[in-house]
């Protein structure tokens, strides 16, 4: 993992898009107008943030409009998506997290053992507010519609948030 992270802070200095996968952990990640994904650490200024290159392939996906879940058809590891959910849980204790978008769609993305778990605002210059039964509730209702460690995300109705689940390098928070 410091190797990951070395190669990606030395591309980002050198202004270099990286092709490496995140790097486990937690990271706040802001999806630019080409497509391209920056990340940086919870608190990190946004000098140490680095880019991530999306892959051009993107993963098909079934939408149930009533509740608005989309379910992308592929099982997910247990062990890491048990784990990248509980870190989503433990980042939005204590009342909530709130997070804000600047021009272009922002997330928080934990990545376990290849496995994330997220929290996306997917529209420019909004905001929304995470708690532990907001993360319990979206994951009740993508299980309710997919299968249960099937890669899929929760948007609730009318709302800019997003919580979803799925390998590191899907396409998330378009």
């Amino acid at each position: 993992m410091q190797l990951s992270a070395t190669l990606a802070l030395l591309a980002s200095a050198l202004g270099l898009v990286t092709a490496i996968h995140l790097p486990e952990g937690t990271w706040l990640g802001t999806r630019l107008a080409n497509g391209t994904l920056s990340f940086r650490a919870p608190g990190a200024p946004d000098s140490e943030s680095f880019l991530v290159e999306q892959p051009t392939v993107v993963q098909k996906r079934t939408t149930v409009a009533k509740r608005d879940v989309g379910c992308f058809g592929y099982q997910l590891d247990t062990s890491g998506v048990d784990q990248a959910v509980q870190g989503l849980k433990d980042w939005a204790t204590s009342g909530g997290h709130t997070l804000t978008s600047g021009d272009h769609n922002t997330m928080v993305v934990i990545n376990i053992e290849g496995m994330i778990a997220y929290y996306c605002i997917d529209a420019p210059w909004s905001s929304g507010n995470l708690d532990i039964n907001d993360v319990n509730y979206a994951l009740v209702q993508m299980d309710a519609t997919c299968r249960r460690y099937e890669a899929s995300y929760f948007k609730w109705p009318g709302s800019v948030e997003i919580v979803g689940k799925g390998r590191a390098g899907d396409n998330v928070c378009v």
